[in-house]
């Protein structure tokens, strides 16, 4: 006959071993909880830096594009001044060629 006979305490044992599952699963899950605020407050702390820095980068963006702009005016009109002084010589020199007088203004 095979022994059915219990040892005495198994199911005290039993439960122990359950209670200890019961615990470390509970503890996992903590972690886990733990683990999932931790990455939520990264992922929106990220998002907001991100939204500042595309708009300082935006702001500085504009900034350099007004100054640029400012530079390519000044040069620009630079430029066409010299151009018409230039074309005011040839033209004067064309006009005294041909005798005649180019008038200026009296200051």
């Amino acid at each position: 006959m095979p022994n059915t006979k219990k040892t005495s305490g198994a199911n005290v044992e039993k439960y122990m071993l359950r209670t200890e599952e019961l615990r470390k699963a509970t503890e996992h899950v903590a972690n886990l909880t733990k683990q999932d605020a931790i990455t939520r407050w990264g992922e929106s702390g990220g998002k907001q830096t991100l939204g500042a820095k595309q708009a300082r980068d935006s702001k500085a963006a504009a900034e350099e594009l007004r100054h640029l702009n400012h530079e390519l005016k000044t040069r620009r009109r630079a430029k066409l001044r010299e151009f018409y002084m230039e074309q005011e010589e040839v033209y004067e020199k064309e006009l005294n060629e041909m005798g005649l007088a180019f008038v200026k203004a009296r200051v």
